[in-house]
This record gives structure tokens, C-alpha cells and sequence, in this order.
């Protein structure tokens, strides 16, 4: 017989596990007392045992199996050094066992954290792709919407221009010449300080007319509707208190533009 075979074959660790019929028990002992080289690796495969036993498992666990083979700290440090072959089986075989089922809580636990853990993301990162989705969607739309505006050829485009306090500002009106609806684009302006709100004018009959308030808020697309107007000769932008002014603060002008 090939003895190394035999001692690659499992029946070794069955042995020391006690997973053998008494018959296949007795041979493995018998053929021990024949091999040195078997009899080193029953040894070796019950030290290893011993030695994960005792050394391996975590606090709680520990406690767990010292409970369950009614021993304690000690007396597990007593059958280390105690190297009687079957009280070093039964004990190995015990502490594997609820090690054996330990691990597999513990990897069953971890596996199911994982996955839920995967689930958790999954949902979160599709949670992230439809509030994006709309976003754009949303984006799309008034783009769309704004475009279809601009290329009304009823529109009137007017450029209005910075004024002295802020020569570089800029905006662009589209005036429907037959709904009379009034569209501001604001290019480029200078954010107003919180108490601060532009306001929006148009020139009739060389009076100021009141066509609404823009919301510089960056977080809302630069196109405005306003109100509607007739007869306009020029528009104008002023940076009056919050909420408007019934006249225009001449001081204050930020942009001009005639029609």
C-alpha cells in the first residue's frame, strides 16, 4: 500500500474526527503503529486541531464552546499538553464542530450584509440614474420650450446694453409682435445682494412700465417670462429693493436697449 496515498485520501482527518467505524478505526491505528510517517501525521493533524481550537476562535466564541464541552480555560490548556490520542480526538472533534458552525454563521452573516450592502448601492445608484434622468429630461424640455420661442419669426429682438455701473452686462429681449409676450434672456449680470431685485421696464410713450421682476437664483435657466407689453419703444433693467419699485431708480440703471 502507498502510504502516502492513503494519508492524502481524507481518512486521516476522518480518523481524528472520529468519522470512522470502530473496524476502520482500529486499522488506521494498527497501520500506525506499522508507519512512522502515518502515525507523524495523525499527530500533526491532531496538534493542528488542538491548536485552532484553542487559539483561533474569537472571545465570545470561545466562551461558547468551553460551555458546551462543560471545560474551562484551563482544563483546555490541560488537554493540549495531555497527548492521550483519544481524549485529543473527542475534544478536537467537539471544538471543530462548533467552530465548523460558527464559520458558517459568521460567512452566512457576512454573505448576507454583502448582498444587502449590494442591493443598498444598486438602489442608490438607480435612484441616481431616474433623478438624473429627469433632470435632463427636464433640462431637455426647456430647452425645447425656449427654442421654440426664439425662432417665432413674429419675435422682436432687442440687445440691451450696460450701462455705466456695469458696462459689461448683458441681456437680450424677444418680444412677440403679435402675442405681445415678452421674453428676457439675461447673458451677463451682476448677482444683487439678498435685499436687491433687478427689474424689468418698458419705455411707452416715454413713460417706464412695470413688466416684472427677474430671479437671478443660478439655479434657474437665465430665461425669463414677463409680462406682456404694447407699444414699447425701449426697454431697461434696474436694480431697485426687493420685490419692485412702482418707478424706475434712474441711479440705478443696469441696462438699456431702444426697440
Amino acid at each position: 500500500m502507498n502510504i502516502q496515498e492513503y494519508i492524502e485520501s481524507g481518512i486521516i482527518e476522518s480518523y481524528v474526527l472520529g468519522q470512522l467505524s470502530d473496524s476502520e478505526m482500529a486499522e488506521v491505528s494498527a497501520m500506525a503503529l506499522k508507519h512512522p510517517e502515518l502515525k507523524a501525521e495523525i499527530e500533526l493533524v491532531e496538534d493542528t486541531l488542538l491548536k485552532y481550537a484553542s487559539q483561533n476562535p474569537p472571545p465570545a466564541l470561545k466562551g461558547k464552546i468551553a460551555s458546551e464541552l462543560g471545560l474551562n480555560e484551563a482544563s483546555i490548556v490541560s488537554l493540549k499538553q495531555n497527548k492521550n490520542t483519544a481524549v485529543r480526538w473527542l475534544v478536537a472533534a467537539s471544538v471543530i464542530l462548533l467552530i465548523g458552525s460558527a464559520i458558517y454563521n459568521i460567512i452566512l452573516v457576512d454573505k448576507i450584509k454583502d448582498t444587502e450592502n449590494q442591493l443598498s448601492v444598486l438602489s442608490s445608484e438607480n435612484e441616481k440614474f431616474v433623478k438624473d434622468f429627469e433632470a435632463q429630461s427636464k433640462s431637455y424640455g426647456e430647452m425645447a420650450e425656449q427654442m421654440a420661442i426664439l425662432m417665432q419669426p413674429e419675435n422682436k429682438k432687442v440687445m440691451l446694453k450696460g450701462m455705466e455701473l456695469a458696462p459689461n452686462a448683458l441681456a437680450t429681449i424677444y418680444w412677440n409682435q403679435q402675442n405681445k409676450n415678452v421674453y428676457i434672456n439675461v447673458n451677463a449680470l451682476p448677482m444683487p445682494s439678498d435685499d436687491k431685485q433687478y427689474q424689468l421696464w418698458a419705455i411707452v410713450d416715454g413713460k417706464p412700465v412695470d413688466i416684472g421682476m427677474l430671479d437671478m437664483n443660478p439655479e434657474l435657466p437665465p430665461f425669463h417670462k414677463m409680462k406682456s407689453i404694447t407699444g414699447a419703444e425701449a426697454f431697461a433693467v434696474t436694480l431697485e429693493k426687493k420685490g419692485g419699485s412702482p418707478v424706475p431708480t434712474m441711479t440705478a440703471m443696469y441696462l438699456m436697449g431702444n426697440v
